[in-house]
This record gives structure tokens, sequence and C-alpha cells, in this order.
């Protein structure tokens, strides 16, 4: 027990903790889920009504872990319940808090990808301010949505690269197609980038892909759906490509993809105008995995309506380059000072 408590990690996941579940639980009191297709469908997937959308129904851990946390102790959070609270609180909270753990730990991993690329822990610590602070991060955590599994799932899979962690890739490569479908854009990085053997990735994306197939085999059977209805939905997305991409060019589209940073983009902004040996620095902060990583969220991101959320999937790159960025910049005053 005393070294789980002075676990660095651990230490680190409960102040993401501390910093997430209060604004997500704020948000979770607020939010009109009246309005909202998306937590319709998880909170009927929690509630084993599997009549739901074919773009979303076949994302099943984060509604399976809620429906449990409520079964086991719904009626204590009944109890909780505030006044100005509509609808079942019991199960909004137990999204509430699953999400709000899942978004603690992959603060936990962006903090150590910070690491993984040289930064002290103040600073690696400082960086992981940026998802903590995003606006994106309260509706993550808040609303009965299942977008904090598929964030954790791609930060396993670039701090598994970058520490050549097979544990962390494995671990990826089994969630990840049940966490969101376009982790197939992802699934390329982690056959070219990581360290694992070649023949045993085929092996378990092999595995991987029997799993997640006989999952909407069943599914569709039970439901009495056809097959190939949730493969339609997501190959429907291509319709968009063109009007995404010219939305996303526009004043407004930058702008909201840029908002999820906020001020913090004032530090590598301002660290890029400060001389040539800082811009080649931190160009060292892009390897190739971490330059093709963006380009595959860039996809998600024009084959998506919500451009911003998708944008989200970078915050270990923005935590780390935002981190470093402060470190040069305390650097350069406490030098300026001697």
């Amino acid at each position: 027990m005393k070294k789980l408590l002075v676990n660095e990690y651990f230490l680190i996941f409960l102040f993401c903790m501390a910093a997430v579940h209060g604004a997500a639980f704020s948000l979770m009191d607020n939010f009109d889920l009246a309005n909202c297709p998306d937590c319709k469908t998880f909170l009927g997937l929690a509630k084993m009504d599997l009549m739901q959308s074919p773009i979303r129904r076949y994302r099943p851990i984060v509604p399976v872990l809620a429906g449990g946390i409520n079964w086991l102790f719904g009626r204590v959070f009944h109890v909780l319940k505030p006044n100005s609270f509509a609808g079942d609180f019991a199960l909004s909270f137990s999204f509430c808090l699953v999400n709000s753990i899942i978004v603690s730990l992959w603060g936990t991993v962006i903090y150590r990808f910070g690491k993984a690329f040289g930064l002290s822990a103040i600073w690696a610590a400082a960086g992981t301010l940026v998802m903590l602070t995003c606006r994106w991060t309260p509706y993550i955590a808040g609303t009965p949505m299942a977008d904090s599994i598929y964030c954790l799932v791609t930060g396993l899979v670039l701090l598994g690269i970058k520490e050549r962690n097979n544990r962390l890739i494995t671990a990826a490569i089994f969630l990840g197609p049940f966490a969101k479908e376009a982790f197939i854009f992802v699934a390329p990085l982690i056959f070219i980038y990581s360290s694992m053997p070649r023949g045993r990735q085929l092996l378990y994306f092999a595995l991987s892909g029997i799993f997640v197939f006989s999952f909407r085999y069943l599914y569709d059977r039970v439901v009495g759906t056809a097959p190939a209805s949730g493969l339609e939905a997501d190959l429907d997305h291509l319709n968009y490509l063109v009007s995404n991409t010219r939305r996303l060019l526009s004043f407004h589209g930058a702008y909201d993809v840029l908002s999820n940073m906020g001020l913090w983009l004032l530090f590598p902004l301002g660290i890029m105008f400060t001389g040539s040996g800082a811009r080649k620095e931190m160009r060292s902060l892009f390897p190739p995995f971490v330059l093709v990583y963006m380009v595959v969220i860039l996809l998600h991101m024009i084959l998506s309506s919500s451009f911003e959320r998708m944008f989200y999937l970078t915050m270990p790159v923005l935590c780390m380059v935002t981190g470093w960025s402060l470190y040069r910049i305390y650097g350069m005053i406490t030098q300026t000072e001697k």
C-alpha cells in the first residue's frame, strides 16, 4: 500500500482525477441529454437496449462498465441525486465515474509520454495541464459518451511505440476495435513503427479481428438487424469528405480546432520565434511516427462532423510540445536573470 501511495504515476492519476471529476460532474448536472443522439445510444446500451444507432452500437466497453457500476451502486447514487437533475441520475453518474477514471488514466499516459521525450516530472505535469484544462475534457468525462476509451487507446499506441512497450501495444490492438471503428486507421501506425515482431502483430490483429467481427455478428443476430448495416453506416462518412474538408479549412473550422489548446497555444508559438535553434529542437519532438499519427487524426477529422473533438486525440503530442516549450521559456528567463 505504501508503494502505491508514493508511486509517481498513481499520484499523477489522482491529480488528474481531482482536476477532471469536479468539472465533469458539473457539466453532467447541467447537460441536456434529450438533444444528444450519441448519449441516448450509450445510455441505451448500458440498459441493454440493443436497438441503437449502427454507427455507435458496436462500442460496448464504456456502456458495459457504466451499466455494471449502476447495477452495483445505483441505489446509493440515487440518494445523492441533486434536485435539479432531470433523468436517470444513477446511470449518468456511473458514466461520469467510469469516464473520469478513463480520462485520468489517459492523463497519466500523457504525462508518461512527455517524460518519454525527456521532460522532467514538473514539465511533463505542466504539459498535462493542457488536456486537463481543455474545454472538451469535462464533456468527454461528464457525459454518457464512449470517446474516453478511444483517447486512452490512441495514447497507449503512442506511448507503446515511443517506449517500445509491447504490453501497451497489445492492449491497444485488442481494445481499439471495440473503442471506435476508426482504429483501422491507427493500426498501420502500430504495424510500421512498433517494436513488436511482425509475426506476433499479425497474429494479434487476426485474433482481435475475429473477436470484434464475432461480436458484431452476434449482436446483429440477437437484435435482428442486417449484418452489413454497421459497415454501410461507417462507409457513409466518405460522402462528407469534400464538404468536411472545405469546412475544416474555413476560419471557423480552424478556430474550432485551435481552441482545443486555448491560451496554451501561445507558448509553443512563442518559442518558435526565439531563434532557429529552438525551431530545430522543436522539430526533433516530431519523429516520423508522431507525424504519421497527426496525419491519421487529420483523416479522423475530415471523416467526422466534429473536428475539434477528433483533434482532441492529439493531446499527447500537444501536451508534450507545450511542456517542452514551458521548460525552454523557463530556462530563458532564469538565464536572463543571471
